[in-house]
């Protein structure tokens, strides 16, 4: 049963949004995140600069450190280092003059009928998204855990300024984005575009 908001709950929550951690806030009020978050819009409140501009430091600090520890050290081989092209030739490769038994031949390409995105065959039976070929021919494998998100859907989506590597879990959260107030939004995309920046810099 959806639990009412009372006048005193108002109160604490304005008291204590501007410059409190939501964690703290659901712990005081016993409510989830979610719904201090929707009280909050409805009631005009808003975080501090002072406040958001303490977050974004934070989180900078900590992607900072992430992609000392993510980037490519000295001396690191990536994996298509020497090949041509999407793939290097290896035993499922086609060689030249020889046809597929399916008609459709190594570096041909399709429109995915679910999301909308451009496929590119690279072996019998393996078919891999254009923008993450892209990617790993300049950065390597994607790694395990990660999803390459393209920043915006409606400038070229095979740009690799135009993508970013982030975690599953983070992708979950932008997936959801529309569910916060407006204040929360522009946050979570200014963090967003701090992260491609760090992580661009970093596996420079």
């Amino acid at each position: 049963m959806r639990k009412i908001w009372t006048d005193s709950e108002r109160r604490v929550l304005s008291a204590l949004y501007s410059d409190t951690d939501i964690k703290e806030i659901c712990r005081i009020l016993g409510r989830s995140d979610r719904s201090i978050y929707t009280q909050a819009h409805l009631l005009g409140l808003k975080r501090s600069e002072e406040y958001m501009k303490m977050l974004l430091e934070i989180e900078a600090k900590r992607l900072i450190e992430y992609g000392k520890q993510s980037r490519f050290q000295p001396g690191h081989t990536t994996w298509n280092k020497g090949t041509k092209g999407y793939m290097g030739a290896n035993a499922t490769s086609f060689k030249k003059g020889q046809k597929p038994h399916n008609t459709k031949e190594i570096g041909s390409t399709r429109i995915d009928g679910k999301d909308g995105f451009l496929l590119v065959k690279v072996a019998d039976r393996k078919w891999i998204r254009k923008e993450i070929l892209i990617w790993e021919e300049a950065y390597g494998k994607v790694p395990k855990g990660s999803i390459l998100r393209v920043i915006n859907p409606l400038l070229n989506k095979y740009d690799i300024n135009n993508l970013m590597l982030i975690s599953k879990g983070e992708n979950m959260k932008l997936n959801a984005i529309h569910k916060y107030p407006e204040e929360l939004k522009k946050t979570i995309r200014a963090l967003t575009k701090l992260k491609k920046t760090i992580r661009k810099n970093g596996t420079k």
